[in-house]
Formats: C-alpha cells, sequence, structure tokens
C-alpha cells in the first residue's frame, strides 16, 4: 500500500505543480500582451496554450530533482534544476511554440529568461540557506563519536 501512497503523492504533486505553473505562464502572457498591446489589436493564441502546459509539466518534473537524495549539496541540486528549465524554456517556449520571429529574439529571450530566473534561483538559495542554518541551530548536538 506504501507504494500506492507513493504514486499518488508524485501524481497529486505532479499535478499541482503542472496547474500552478501553466497559471502564471498564462497570466504573464495576457500581461505582457496588455502592456504591449493595448488597443487590443494581438491576441493570445490558442496554440499556445498547449506548448505553454507541455513547458508547465517538464518544468513541474524539473521539480523532483530537488528532494533527490543522493545528491547531498543544494546548490548543486539547485545548479541541475537551473540548467534543466532553462532548457526547458529554450526548448519548448521559444523554439518549439515559434514564439519568435527571428533567431536573435529567440536568443534575447532565452538571455532574459535565464537572467531573470537565476535570480530567482539565487533567492531561493538564500532563503533555503537561512532556514536550514536556523534548523540546524535549533537541533540538540549529538556526538557521533562518544557515547
Amino acid at each position: 500500500m506504501k507504494t500506492a501512497e507513493k504514486i499518488f503523492s508524485f501524481i497529486k504533486a505532479f499535478l499541482g505543480h503542472t496547474g500552478f505553473y501553466f497559471t502564471l505562464v498564462v497570466m504573464a502572457f495576457n500581461i505582457f500582451i496588455a502592456v504591449n498591446y493595448p488597443y487590443g489589436n494581438k491576441v493570445f493564441e490558442t496554440k499556445m496554450f498547449g506548448w505553454i502546459l507541455l513547458f508547465s509539466a517538464i518544468y513541474a518534473l524539473c521539480n523532483f530533482v530537488l528532494d533527490f537524495k543522493f545528491i547531498e549539496s543544494y546548490i548543486a541540486k539547485l545548479a541541475i534544476h537551473y540548467v534543466l528549465i532553462v532548457l526547458d524554456f529554450a526548448l519548448v517556449m521559444a523554439y518549439g511554440s515559434g514564439a519568435s520571429s527571428s533567431s536573435k529574439g529567440m536568443v534575447f529571450v532565452i538571455i532574459a529568461f535565464a537572467f531573470a530566473y537565476l535570480i530567482v534561483e539565487a533567492v531561493r538559495g538564500v532563503i533555503y540557506s537561512v532556514t536550514h542554518k536556523k534548523k540546524n541551530e535549533e537541533e540538540e548536538y549529538s556526538s557521533l563519536f562518544t557515547k
């Protein structure tokens, strides 16, 4: 029964994260369109929903890298997560969806996303290190070598 619970928990987390990221990306696209085209002469194309959903699903899968037990360093986990997310964005959103009409525009969007996400990852790392340090300080010391 434990295996079924783990599978259900994984699917629940995956679908929850996918839905959350899908909502965030759709909102960001809508805000971008509203700001750049205030008179409504540009609309959100329906085909983009599929690409956004694929991006969000891969993004949600990439989040499970942070739960890997065999990688001890949180910085290493963040670095792997960062590379996977930027690749996801580059392959799905920038290249696959065809949202950019030129190669220069695609490279610019990928670099802008990578930089913005680097800032998010840095904040995430700082928050983790501060909370983890606080948790370690509150734990009682127990020696591994003496009884």
